[in-house]
């Protein structure tokens, strides 16, 4: 059975263990989505940071890490429930985060 090389068609070896992956590497360059918006690479937790908003210190519920290497906080809403899409930083009255009085 032959498989398909950058070279030509080769016969498969089964005795040669290991396969031959074909990408677009071999005909262009490495390519990147530019429009497509950033999406989460892990949610995780927050405890000890705040966010001041208005004069107040809010606790924040967890960090919201991106694929492209940015962050953002995010707090418990009005409705108790935490919306890893919903960034403190989209609060009109957000000044910034700090690190909380530590608990012992």
């Amino acid at each position: 059975m032959p498989i398909n090389t950058t070279t030509g068609a080769k016969e498969y070896d089964p005795a040669r263990p290991g396969h031959t992956l074909n990408t677009s590497r071999l005909t262009e360059e490495d390519l990147t989505y530019e429009d497509a918006e950033p999406e989460i690479f892990a949610v995780v937790s927050a405890a000890g940071w705040q966010a001041e908003i208005a004069g107040e210190a809010v606790p924040l519920a967890v960090w919201v890490v991106l694929d492209d290497a940015s962050m953002f906080g995010v707090v418990v809403g009005e409705d108790g429930l935490i919306d890893p899409l919903d960034s403190v930083e989209n609060n009109p009255n957000f000044v910034r985060y700090s690190r909380g009085a530590t608990e012992r």
